[in-house]
């Protein structure tokens, strides 16, 4: 049976995403501007989902203080309309955290996807998602004439609504346009980081990353049975509890995911090789004839006696610089550095030297060790 007092739920499920949310937006911030030293619109756009994220978290706090999760018997007659207020409250300051939520997460993807099919879906789903949310603000602001007669008809207050079916409908709407967003921004880096030049190891794991925005669907998709907790008025604070708690969780995990998905530099650092997808100190060697096909991103030019510096960039747009010369009349040497914000490559002919191995004519014996930064 039903407890008569639920609040006590909606109390640890608020603390919790606060908690959570926080830190790993902290450590976000911390991994853009210091490892990775690109702290781009979609962190800031970040930054004010969390703000509004926590303001929505306040205030329900004040809720539960005067009544959400309670039956009406449980709360003193003075109380019911402040309670009313801030559930009221929570609702615009939800829909700035879901505008710049969505926003970011846009922003990101739309930053590297390339193809021209994978920007346009984005920009149709991020604009529709965008005006929608809007739409619904005003409309959730606005449902009364004045605008506080949503509380104070339970001080006998008088005015007009919009019909209550107008208002579950535009609820409907808003939870399937959400699902929508967060699946489309789930699938479209699966096509993205499927043309990538890398591991299939290393793409799904970028791919998981990326398509974090699904999991917060979870909860928008829970949420939808219980739209139609919001005709019981008679019970509204009490009746309502289940929309608050998994909004809240819906809203976490968003901001959560979005924020977990920066993250692998940082846990590079800290964990090195035992990240997924990483590599440390790994030796490979290949020779490359004299007939074999070039390859995109790599340049090899021989000079007689000096050193040169070849700065190339290859299809991920990684910056490389080629020092090449000769050391003896038969051989080459050539040391290729490659950075990127996950790793660093370093190829040095010294070591296939220390290998036994001798380049053969018109050929590059190239090793490669991948360190760990």
């Amino acid at each position: 049976m039903a407890s008569d007092d639920r609040s006590g739920e909606l109390v640890g499920v608020l603390a919790f995403f606060m908690a959570v949310c926080t830190i790993l937006v902290v450590l976000r911030c911390y991994c853009k501007m210091f490892i990775v030293k690109a702290f781009g619109s979609d962190d800031y756009c970040c930054i004010i989902s969390l703000i509004a994220f926590l303001a929505f978290c306040i205030l329900g706090f004040l809720g539960i203080a005067n009544g959400t999760g309670k039956k009406k018997y449980l709360i003193p007659d003075d109380k019911y309309p402040e309670g009313m207020k801030w559930w009221w409250s929570c609702e615009p300051v939800y829909m700035v955290h879901t505008f710049f939520l969505k926003l970011s997460i846009g922003i990101f993807l739309l930053r590297i996807a390339v193809e021209r099919a994978h920007r346009i879906i984005l920009w149709i789903v991020l604009i529709a998602v965008e005006l929608y949310t809007v739409f619904f603000c005003l409309l959730f602001i606005f449902q009364c004439r004045p605008i506080n007669l949503v509380w104070e008809i339970f001080r006998g207050g008088t005015g007009s609504c919009i019909p209550r079916s107008t208002q579950i409908g535009a609820f409907y709407g808003f939870s399937v346009i959400s699902c929508i967003a967060d699946w489309t921004f789930s699938i479209i880096p699966i096509f993205i980081v499927y043309k990538l030049q890398m591991s299939r190891r290393k793409k799904i794991t970028v791919a998981i990353l990326l398509g974090l925005c699904a999991i917060g669907s979870t909860a928008t998709i829970i949420r939808i049975p219980y739209v139609q907790s919001l005709n019981n008025e008679a019970e509204f604070l009490y009746a309502t509890i289940d929309i608050a708690i998994w909004a809240t969780c819906e809203g976490g995990i968003g901001i959560a995911t979005s924020a977990a998905a920066t993250l692998r530099p940082l846990l590079r650092q800290v964990f090195g090789e035992s990240v997924p997808g990483s590599a440390s100190n790994k030796q490979s060697s290949r020779n490359w004839g004299g007939n074999s096909r070039s390859r995109l991103g790599y340049i090899h030019q021989t000079d007689t006696n000096n050193e040169i510096g070849i700065p190339l960039k290859d299809q991920d747009n990684k910056t490389a610089r080629v020092h090449s010369g000769d050391e003896e009349s038969n051989r080459s040497r050539s040391t290729t550095g490659l950075r990127d914000w996950e790793h660093e490559k370093e190829d040095e002919w010294q070591d296939d030297r220390t290998a036994g191995v001798e380049p053969q004519f018109g050929a590059i014996v190239k090793t490669t060790r991948i360190t760990q930064q």
